[in-house]
């Protein structure tokens, strides 16, 4: 399948899904399309934060423009772009609305009505749990006949420089999502006891919390920056990051960084984790039958013990000493 993006085609508009985690889980698609296509400029519309992960890839055929405000201003950034083609790694009606018309072709999921929209509407296959990169795998596959790799580290670690630290990530989308911060700060006090440095790291308006939390971890370091930069860096440098469901533990992916992730109300098959991934489940006997996102009351995540989190960390740099 030689795919329907020619290999002639000049101007790309990518529209970038909405959270940091779906963009992360993206690079394997962007880094796909740039091999494939390496004539085309690939232009990536998203919150301008993400830009510094598009920015991962260190490619002049990715270029990042950040969102506008409404959808009005969004049209008009794209018609400035004047892209030969576009793809959604969206999945909103909104999405396909701003794009109406521009472009030959237009690639995305059908979902939410919006497949009169796009010349090219792909079905997402089961409403089972499916990996997300999976989807937009699909997308690729579509545009240029190649399918991405599994994610997995993209962003090879300077060797002389050794891993040393643990991140804490307390945050989350949603309240259900978290685990309870009082065993985040145990868990960060056994930690600093056996002498590593714990960081605590959240989007800017999770300062006061997680400064609150850090009065518990003496000496702890709270990085709650508006650029990403900070919390990249220390991603990429630490030892271990623990954290919820949420967008640092694909960021942890992209380094080759340890991580060990909290899964509760959210199905694992959404998201399974990457090779250098450890979850942790509220349920980790439930039958595969079971979704987790429909029964969120049987996947609390206070079921998760601070104690076997504590031990997946001690094994996991315990690991990387021998």
């Amino acid at each position: 399948m030689a795919g329907v993006l020619s290999q002639s085609i000049s101007q790309v508009a990518i529209l970038a899904p909405n959270w940091l985690g779906d963009v992360a889980l993206a690079l394997p698609s962007l880094q796909t399309l740039v091999k494939a296509r390496p004539e085309t400029t690939f232009h990536v519309v998203g919150r301008s934060s993400f830009g510094e992960v598009v920015n991962l890839l260190s490619t002049s055929q990715l270029m990042h423009h950040p969102c506008a405000e409404n959808n009005r201003e969004r049209r008009q950034l794209l018609q400035r772009i004047n892209p030969d083609a576009l793809m959604l790694f969206t999945g909103s009606f909104r999405s396909a609305w701003i794009v109406r018309g521009l472009g030959h072709i237009r690639i995305g999921m059908r979902s939410e009505g919006r497949g009169w929209l796009l010349t090219h509407a792909i079905p997402r296959g089961t409403s089972r749990p499916r990996p997300t990169s999976e989807l937009y795998g699909d997308l690729v596959e579509v545009a240029v006949g190649r399918r991405p790799k599994r994610p997995e580290s993209l962003v090879p670690k300077e060797p002389k420089l050794a891993r040393s630290g643990i991140v804490l990530v307390p945050g989350a989308s949603r309240d259900n999502k978290r685990w309870p911060e009082s065993r985040f700060v145990a868990l960060g006090q056994k930690l600093q006891a056996s002498g590593h440095a714990i960081m605590l790291l959240g989007a800017p308006d999770e300062k006061a919390r997680l400064c609150a939390m850090s009065e518990h971890i003496l000496r702890s370091r709270v990085i709650c920056e508006n650029s990403l930069r900070p919390a990249l860096t220390a991603i990429q440098n630490a030892a271990v990051v623990v954290g919820n469901d949420t967008g640092p533990r694909h960021l942890a992916t992209l380094f080759g960084t340890p991580c060990v992730t909290l899964f509760g109300p959210t199905d694992v098959r959404w998201t399974p984790p990457a090779t250098s991934e450890h979850a942790l489940r509220a349920q980790p006997f439930a039958p595969g039958e079971l979704i987790a996102d429909d029964k969120p009351a049987a996947f609390t995540m206070d079921r998760i013990p601070t104690g076997d989190v504590l031990h997946t960390v001690q094994t996991i740099l315990n690991q990387s000493q021998t």
